[in-house]
């Protein structure tokens, strides 16, 4: 009888561990994350009204315009994201359309690269 009790604890013991904690979900914390990206050299890019559009998959739109006291516009941005995976393209943006007229001109997207945040 002691030795049917014992065995009885020894299983419930075992069958409520869960298997050692494989199966708990993987925390999701944010991280400070680096983007940059290649320059575009066109005048329109590096002067007023000019920039860098950078889309995240699920996240807004980041704008990185020209600043007028640096010579290129910048190509690198910082952002805070959860953990998961992350698609990211880049499009540069222009005030003035290619023959000069205030229509605006913007680029295709680069191609796409997915991001790891751990």
């Amino acid at each position: 009888m002691k030795k049917a009790v014992l065995i009885l604890v020894l299983s419930a013991l075992f069958v409520s561990c869960g298997g050692g904690g494989g199966s708990a979900p993987v925390p999701i914390t944010s991280h400070s994350v680096d983007l940059n990206w290649a320059p575009n050299h066109e005048r329109g890019v590096n002067s007023a009204g000019g920039g860098y559009q950078v889309s995240i998959s699920g996240q807004t739109t980041i704008n990185v315009p020209y600043d007028s006291g640096l010579a290129t516009t910048p190509t690198t941005t910082t952002v805070v994201l959860n953990t998961g995976a992350y698609t990211v393209t880049v499009r540069a943006y222009a005030a003035l359309d290619a023959l000069g007229g205030s229509t605006g001109n913007v680029s295709a997207e680069s191609s796409p690269i997915t991001v790891y945040v751990p």
